[in-house]
């Protein structure tokens, strides 16, 4: 009966119009989300993913500013596993991907495309991030993963950093051949991070991969505010910390971070306000010349989403370039487990 109810509103959500009212509707999801996937007896399986083409606002109409909507896919699955994604990285080719959920799961899959847009999943694959002993995390407080950085940009297999918040740290893991296996090792929460909120830590993380500091881990947490009240973070270069800013827009918060082949960083922020009924998305771009030790960043804001466009909880954020040299970001929504949300994946050029 439930999922019958799910298909009949995901149906009347989806028709032409009726966009404006998901994204508030959205915005009421404390009040009906349902419980988290619970992933502590869930081994790595192949499951089927349904993709169904969504535009982003007026169809036909591809420039948002600096950046052309290259196609977006709304995707499901009758797993009860999948869900809450907010943690993306995909390889050089725009196709293997790797996804961490705040349940405490991954996925593994393929993404295909049609004339330049994506279109479908292939290959998917579900499991559990593991503990130490090899079971999936037993303790539902430290599996909330939000972010997940490749050591070796451009790959969907190999080393990863995945970082938690609720119980915080940062722990590498390995992924390959269908199957994760770690923590091999861990990285220190840097001093400028201390005290993070249990619900508003560890959000967005990723690596320079260019500029004066390639190699450098960069952290924002949600919601941390310095006393001027700008967004807190850190970048790590050879194991030393430094204070990174960010200039708070409103009341976004920051939901994810992803490094460019420069090293500028692409910025996800997100705006929930239940009382006022509106959910909002914000991308910004900070200039790889811009960032360096204490400093404070601004940037550009590259797309500005609200009520009457394609949006949801947008927490994963994934940057390749075409063979055409092109910029391409891939966002995905943590949709809560939620069936007034979905799991969107839209991808953007970077003009």
């Amino acid at each position: 009966m439930r999922a019958e109810l799910v298909r009949k509103w995901r149906r009347e959500l989806s028709r032409p119009g009726v966009m404006a009212g998901l994204a508030v509707l959205a915005c009421v999801v404390t009040a009906v989300a349902a419980d988290k996937a619970d992933v502590g007896d869930l081994s790595p399986h192949d499951i089927a993913v349904s993709a169904r083409p969504v535009e982003f606002g007026n169809p036909g109409r591809r420039g948002v500013g600096r950046l052309r909507y290259r196609g977006g896919l709304s995707l499901s699955s009758s797993s009860p596993y999948f869900g809450g994604y907010s943690g993306l990285v995909i390889d050089a080719k725009g196709e293997r991907f790797l996804a961490v959920s705040d349940s405490g799961s991954w996925l593994s899959g393929k993404l295909g495309y049609a004339n330049g847009q994506p279109s479908a999943v292939s290959e998917a694959r579900i499991g559990a991030i593991p503990q130490s002993d090899g079971r999936p995390l037993q303790r539902k407080g430290h599996r909330d993963a939000e972010a997940l950085v490749a050591l070796k940009p451009g790959t969907a297999e190999g080393r990863f950093l995945i970082a938690f918040e609720a119980y915080h740290r940062i722990e590498e893991y390995i992924f390959e051949k269908g199957a994760m296996r770690g923590p091999v090792g861990r990285r220190a929460i840097p001093p400028q991070l201390k005290g993070m909120r249990s619900n508003a830590a560890l959000e967005a993380a990723t690596m320079l991969r260019g500029g004066a500091f390639t190699g450098a881990l960069v952290l924002f947490a949600e919601s941390k505010l310095s006393a001027e009240g700008h967004h807190s973070g850190a970048m790590i270069k050879g194991g030393k910390p430094h204070a990174l800013f960010l200039t708070r827009h409103e009341d976004y918060d920051i939901t994810e971070i992803a490094s460019l082949a420069d090293g500028s960083l692409a910025v996800v922020e997100r705006s929930f306000n239940p009382r006022a009924l509106r959910l909002g998305i914000r991308l910004r771009l900070i200039k790889a010349g811009d960032i360096k030790p204490g400093a404070l960043l601004t940037g550009e804001t590259l797309l500005d989403a609200g009520a009457g466009q394609e949006i949801d909880n947008f927490e994963g954020l994934a940057v390749h370039e075409t063979e055409q040299g092109e910029t391409v970001l891939t966002l995905i929504s943590d949709d809560n487990f939620n069936f007034l949300q979905r799991t969107l994946l839209l991808q953007f050029t970077l003009q």
